[in-house]
């Protein structure tokens, strides 16, 4: 109860660390200039058509580090990051909650209890409009899930026939592939569905 009246009067509580921030000595959010550039970065090249798979593994290849420490990113790392309103300074309370006090489980906020917004509630990385941009890629891109009837692939890719080749039996967009292996190995266009 505690912790709901806290957060019905706008108090930013940050449980979890994560890319970007540290806490300052009064629990308050602050920039950490390096994993800022790390964030700035992932913004930049998904907003010039890099997939998050593709900015995973640069990230990784540079060895960049990830907000819990490790050096492994994964593609939802990246999207997590991308879709996370902290990073233009603002805080959605309780997007999971605590069903277990004693083990201490918590589980995802679908409507079970009460949200709160609570705008420049913290030093921003990226602007709003840089946010909402992200936002928008996000969404034109999973437009495009005509990609798959399974609808396989929502990312688009860096290559120049990538959504723009069609099966003429099924409709579904072509997607590069890789046949064989070392010096037979080839680069394909093949049906989504049929692959």
């Amino acid at each position: 109860m505690g912790i709901n009246y806290r957060f019905q009067e706008g108090k930013v509580i940050v449980i979890h660390k994560f890319l970007g921030y540290t806490k300052d000595d009064k629990g308050e959010l602050v920039i950490v200039p390096e994993e800022a550039e790390i964030v700035r970065r992932i913004l930049k090249e998904f907003l010039e058509g890099k997939s998050p798979y593709k900015i995973a593994a640069g990230l990784e290849k540079d060895g960049k580090i990830t907000g819990s420490g490790g050096s492994r990113w994964y593609d939802s790392t990246v999207i997590g990051i991308l879709k996370n309103e902290k990073y233009k300074g603002d805080a959605l309370l309780q997007k999971t909650y605590t069903v277990d006090f004693l083990t201490k489980k918590r589980v995802d906020n679908n409507g079970h209890t009460a949200q709160y917004y609570v705008e420049d509630s913290h030093p921003a990385i990226i602007s709003k409009e840089e946010f909402a941009a992200v936002q928008a890629e996000f969404k034109r891109r999973s437009s495009m899930r005509g990609y798959s009837k399974t609808g396989k692939s929502a990312y688009t890719s860096e290559y120049a026939f990538s959504g723009k080749l069609f099966c003429q039996t099924c409709g579904s967009r072509f997607r590069r592939s890789a046949w064989g292996s070392g010096k037979n190995k080839k680069h394909v266009w093949i049906c989504i569905n049929h692959q």
